[in-house]
């Protein structure tokens, strides 16, 4: 006769395994999705910043009375407090690099920022 018999049967064991199958085939799914999403946010969000500041720079530039010729990306985004990863991409753009893609915006003076381009 067994007395105090501790532990797990098999069945138990093999019970909790599946529980956790299921969850993973649920949660894997849902997460790789999240991230994609999270991915287009980002590049949404980084090219309404840069589409925002173009048209502050512009419309303070107008206001005080300063050339809007002046305006390429580097004054736009000195008028970003956070720029979203952006940096000036020659005398005309922008680029970032979100998720491992570099995306970039084209500026057509005096105000206008383009979608972006993977």
């Amino acid at each position: 006769m067994i007395k105090n018999q501790k532990g797990f049967t098999l069945i138990e064991l093999i019970i909790v395994i599946v529980i956790i199958g299921i969850l993973a085939a649920v949660a894997i799914p849902r997460y790789i999705d999240m991230t994609a999403k999270a991915q287009t946010a980002a590049i949404n969000g980084t090219t309404g910043g840069l589409k925002a500041a173009a048209a502050i720079a512009y419309a303070d530039y107008v206001v005080n009375g300063t050339a809007t010729s002046g305006l390429n990306p580097t004054v736009v985004l000195s008028y970003m407090s956070d720029t979203g990863g952006a940096v000036v991409n020659g005398a005309t753009g922008f680029e970032a690099t979100i998720s491992g893609t570099t995306y970039t915006w084209i500026f057509t003076n005096p105000s206008q920022v383009s979608t972006h381009t993977p």
